[in-house]
């Protein structure tokens, strides 16, 4: 089985959740600028205008409580959560507080001062009136998608172009983590105060971006294998002398048990090896053979009798026809002929091979009518055999044992290729909403409809390759908020052309005819404006594409929310892929140790023998020959022959041999592993219905969707998702959150505020139907506390949150702190305790009205390699902010060393 080459530890690092908390001056409005933050504000706005006046006393910095740095992973850590970092700009207004002030008594009473019946540009009234709408109600005044437009201060009256960015320079990581651009034509926004205190908002424009999405692997491995078969070939073969013929009479040969033994040692180059003893006794090789027929009375005239001690194996199927030298190849053929299949490193299959046996071991006439092998017969008395006869007689001589076959890594290369992807999303984001005061009780009727329809592509630039699955799933994800663009609720769009005719016919407002108070519906827009903001930061969506807010009842004190939204939810996914393939080389002679020119060539000489001094009987041919030699002198010499006299019987000149042989066979093959690996982020169209509400001093949210994949096997170079991480074709999540804000003031002898102190104790929760490592379920319990003086501000926060990873329940804890000094210093760090452990310490010093300066010191780095992580390394630097005032334009930046190498980051916005 294929094993997943790039699992590593398990580590789990949580990002705090619930706890990002923001401590508001009461000249200050309700800030919510991070997608991330809980509304954890107090309600300090509904103070009194000289309360205000003392307020604006107080000289220092509001102190913004920031969420934990992003969790650690070693890519590809799959035990992880992961949370965009949060960029807090300074939360400057772009007016100033006289400004602020003056325009909120100007429209909140707005029935006894009337601007706009002073105006002489209708268009400018209206845009003036929207731009503070904003600054003070963000929330309810939302002209874009906040969750990837983090640093929007939305000012129509002077602005129609906002830009938002995130780069960072590294030598393996993109530049452009994030980049997001919007026009808002200034003849496209509208407000309108109508007749039955109706107040209609409209804003639309155009809203594009880019945004990183993960890294994509292709590793190949080429790992060259060499295989070896091996063969260990022996024979022993002797003559027998004629004195055991005589001995044995007339015994049948063939009723002889041959039992032979081999040993062999080997030792390295220089190191004798030591006489072999083989004890009969325990020899644990034996062969037992009987060779059956031929039972023709032996003929000794010229016949030796050999005695061969091994059966004997064919390799000739195998090596017949090939030099049996180093290197030499073997053709195809010969291994398909001989049934020779070499193993698979992959499968572990081994094909055993075993040579065909061509005779068994035995004393046998050398004679080749009587020789079972003629083969051996020719190698041990045949002198006049050719080089290439021998070598073709001598692979079927030996007992030929084939042994393991053995794998030897010889060398390996690899070759990584990675490159990342980027989102590309173009939108239209139109905002409609009527917000209705009653006219006798204080409680208001709140309508939203928003659609945000669009196209998304997920696009390599260096590869130049669109990934139409994914570009498909993120745009039906944002072409659903196009059907909100058709819902059509009566009284806001009645409402909506209403505002549009008087402002065309350069109407005035219409002034508030209700008995509720200002003051009164204050506290009703900072309760709407506080349950939106929960409602939208304990969502599911990473990019909303449409909203319906049903009509919903807000009062001063509480508030209930009901709505559907559409969009596209985000997973952290890790999809591999990957195939091995073995590729045969070509098989070859790698080793040679053989005795094919010498082994063999038995010798013997005839002599003659009485034939009565032997055991040799007459057969039913006699011969006779008499030669007389006659000398000129007449002598005669006479020479009588008789068969039946006189026998020839061989004697042995070189009557044994033994061979111990070895041949091996190789080939480097070939394991070519391909692996796709992609890290990142997949955006998948979902449904979601959410309630959210608050009541007293709680608040809470219930955010639940539905989502679904088109290819949930795919995702980018990864064709089938056979190894990573699976991920289901659908889906459902559950979203809570739950705090309780408890704020109050300490006041002097003349009641002036002295002291702001904030309780805020709160839960949120996850949950998924698609839990993994990747995604896991949590249960986070989190207490902020903060002080604000005129001459000091701190705040601490702690958490526990609890993960479940489907595999594990594993807690971690969390510590945040902050310190502001009058003087325009401050500090602020965070620890981290789970399986392991993360610091991180800030200091930074306001200059003037428009530069920061400061440095950071942590024990880890950011990554943004596929998917966020932080990395084990030591990371100090240089921390530079520099703040526009009035112009909603503003940047940091961070200079410094992460371990050895030169790392800096750019995150700002920008407005003209």
């Amino acid at each position: 089985m294929f094993i997943i080459l790039f699992h590593l530890r398990r580590g789990i690092d949580v990002l705090i959740l619930t706890f990002f908390l923001t401590n508001i001056l009461a000249i200050r409005r309700v800030e919510a600028k991070a997608q991330e933050n809980l509304d954890n504000y107090p309600d300090t706005n509904s103070v009194n205008s000289a309360e205000k006046d003392d307020l604006g006393n107080f000289n220092f910095q509001p102190i913004t409580q920031n969420s934990t740095p992003n969790p650690a992973r070693l890519f590809p850590n799959v035990n992880e959560i992961d949370i965009p970092e949060i960029l807090s700009p300074s939360q400057n207004p772009s007016f100033t507080p006289n400004e602020i002030e003056r325009i909120e008594q100007e429209f909140i009473h707005h029935q006894h001062i009337n601007p706009i019946t002073q105006a002489r540009d209708k268009q400018e009234s209206s845009l003036n009136a929207l731009t503070n709408s904003h600054i003070k109600y963000p929330w309810i005044v939302e002209p874009i998608d906040k969750f990837n437009f983090y640093n929007l201060s939305f000012n129509p009256l002077k602005n129609t172009n906002y830009l938002d960015f995130s780069l960072k320079f590294t030598a393996e990581e993109p530049i452009i983590n994030e980049f997001n651009f919007a026009h808002f034509p200034k003849q496209d926004q509208l407000y309108w105060i109508l007749p039955s205190n109706r107040i209609v908002i409209e804003t639309q424009g155009w809203d594009s971006g880019i945004s990183y999405q993960g890294e994509s692997t292709n590793i190949e491995y080429k790992d060259s294998i060499r295989l070896s078969q091996g063969f260990w070939g022996m024979q022993a073969v002797s003559s027998l002398p004629q004195a055991f013929t005589e001995l044995t009479g007339e015994t049948d040969f063939n009723k002889f048990t041959i039992q032979s033994t081999a040993a062999e040692i080997i030792n390295p180059t220089g190191l004798p090896t030591p006489s072999i003893v083989i004890n009969p006794q325990i020899a644990s090789f034996s062969n037992d053979f009987t060779q059956p027929g031929n039972r023709d009375v032996l003929d000794i005239d010229n016949t030796p009798l050999i005695l061969q001690a091994f059966p004997t194996s064919n390799l000739q199927p195998l090596l017949g026809g090939v030099s049996l030298n180093y290197g030499t190849l073997i053709p195809r053929e010969n291994l398909a002929k001989a049934g020779f299949f070499w193993g698979n490193p992959l499968t572990r299959q081994a094909n055993p091979f075993q040579p065909q046996i061509t005779s068994k071991p035995g004393i046998k006439v050398g004679r080749v009518e009587q020789f079972d092998n003629s083969d051996l017969l020719n190698i041990l008395l045949n002198t006049s055999l050719s080089r290439n006869q021998r070598d073709l007689y001598y692979l079927n001589s030996l007992f030929w044992i084939p042994l393991t076959q053995r794998q030897t890594n010889v060398i390996s290369r690899d070759q990584k290729e990675s490159y990342h992807w980027q989102r590309f999303y173009f939108s239209h984001p139109h905002n409609r909403t009527l917000l209705q005061y009653d006219d006798l009780k204080p409680t208001a009727t709140y309508t939203n409809i928003y659609s945000n329809p669009g196209v998304s592509l997920s696009l390599s630039v260096n590869q130049r390759e669109i990934d139409e699955i994914q570009s498909a799933n993120a745009t039906l994800g944002m072409l659903m908020g196009g059907a909100f663009e058709l819902i059509n609720i009566q009284m806001l769009t009645q409402s909506l052309q209403e505002a549009k005719e008087r402002y065309s016919r350069q109407e005035n407002f219409a002034p508030i005819d209700s008995k509720t108070t200002p003051e009164q519906r204050r506290q009703i827009n900072q309760v709407l404006n506080r349950t939106i903001f929960l409602s939208n930061i304990n969502s599911g969506l990473e990019q909303v594409s449409g909203k319906l807010t049903f009509p919903s009842k807000i009062t001063t004190n509480s508030s209930s929310l009901f709505q559907i939204r559409t969009g596209n939810h985000r997973r952290a996914v890790q999809f591999i892929d990957g195939n091995r393939q073995w590729q045969e080389g070509e098989t070859f002679i790698s080793k040679t140790q053989i005795s094919n020119q010498r082994f063999g060539r038995l010798s013997f000489v005839g002599a003659p023998i009485p034939l009565d001094q032997t055991s040799v009987r007459s057969n039913n041919r006699s011969l006779a020959l008499q030669v007389n030699l006659i000398s000129p002198n007449g002598q005669q010499f006479v020479q009588n022959f008789n068969s039946v006299d006189m026998t020839v019987v061989p004697i042995n000149v070189r009557s044994f041999d033994i061979a111990f042989d070895h041949i091996e066979l190789s080939q480097v093959g070939q394991i070519n592993t391909q692996l796709q690996v992609f890290n990142g982020y997949i955006f998948l169209p979902t449904i979601e219905g959410v309630w959210a509400g608050s009541t007293g001093k709680w608040n809470y949210s219930i955010n639940s969707g539905v989502w679904f994949n088109l290819n949930a096997d795919a995702a980018f170079n990864v064709a089938n998702n056979n190894f990573g991480l699976p991920e289901p074709t659908l889906g459902v999540y559950a979203n809570g959150a739950l705090n309780f804000i408890n704020s109050y003031e300490e006041r002097d002898r003349e009641g002036k505020i002295q002291v702001i102190v904030n309780h805020i104790p709160a839960i949120r929760f996850y949950w998924s139907s698609a839990v993994n490592s990747q995604n896991p379920a949590y249960l986070n319990m989190s207490y902020f506390f903060s002080r604000q003086s005129r001459d000091l501000n701190y705040s601490l926060s702690t958490a526990l949150v609890l993960i479940n990873d489907q595999r594990h329940i594993t807690p971690a804890g969390f510590f945040q702190g902050k310190l502001g000094l009058s003087s325009g210093l401050e500090f602020s760090t965070s620890v981290e305790i789970s399986d392991q452990f993360f610091y991180a310490l800030e200091g930074i010093k306001q200059l003037n009205s428009h530069w920061f300066f400061g440095g950071y010191l942590q024990n880890y780095r950011s990554s943004n390699q596929g998917i966020q992580s932080r990395i084990n390394d030591f990371s100090y630097g240089l921390l530079i902010k520099h703040d526009l005032l009035g112009r909603g334009s503003f940047w940091e930046s961070r200079i410094g060393m992460s371990g050895d190498a030169f790392e800096a980051s750019l995150k700002g916005g920008l407005q003209f």
